[in-house]
């Protein structure tokens, strides 16, 4: 159960799933930092009677709410934002990313992004990327990695760098520049 794999997880706290093929590839080799994770979630609260949380990610059929189980077989890792109000925050962006429960999957972002990408190489520029170098405009569809951060947009604690498409890399960069944490697996000392 996810209860007993995982530490003590709180709402507002992110997951990010290690991706595989052409995801994975992409993320490796095509934008900087580097990073072998792909799809992202909110942690939305506990379910103790299961052992389990809920998770809030924006999949295919657009926003969704799932279980942390469901990803038990995943190499997951899971991050912290960095605040001393964290908890209080977490909660709130948990609940704040609800708001937004009916919008649909932002399959018009991924077509951007790889026509950003097109557009890069016919300028000669070549990968790796960095995100900023996309085009991004929001909407109110989301991918996965927008809708994790949107709890936190939502609730004016930005976690990602404004106006800059959030894609993987992204979260990589928060971490290096110290907004968010990672607990799980606990982080080398």
């Amino acid at each position: 159960m996810a209860t007993e794999i995982y530490p003590a997880l709180a709402p507002g706290d992110i997951g990010a799933i290690r991706g595989r093929g052409l995801g994975l590839w992409a993320c490796q080799n095509l934008i900087k930092p580097k990073t072998d994770r792909f799809h992202f979630f909110l942690v939305g609260g506990s379910i103790p009677w299961d052992n389990d949380y809920v998770i809030l990610e924006s999949i295919g059929k657009g926003i969704a709410v799932g279980r942390l189980s469901f990803y038990k077989w995943q190499d997951v890792e899971i991050y912290r934002v960095v605040h001393e109000d964290w908890e209080e925050l977490g909660e709130r962006a948990a609940a704040a990313l609800t708001l937004h429960g009916r919008a649909r999957y932002d399959y018009i972002l991924i077509l951007e992004i790889a026509l950003g990408a097109l557009s890069l190489l016919l300028r000669g520029k070549l990968p790796p990327w960095e995100p900023k170098q996309f085009p991004y405009g929001r909407d109110k569809a989301f991918i996965c990695t927008e809708a994790a951060r949107l709890g936190w947009l939502t609730i004016g604690h930005p976690i990602l760098m404004g106006g800059v498409v959030p894609v993987p890399a992204t979260y990589m960069l928060a971490l290096q520049e110290g907004r968010i944490k990672r607990i799980f697996p606990a982080p080398p000392v």
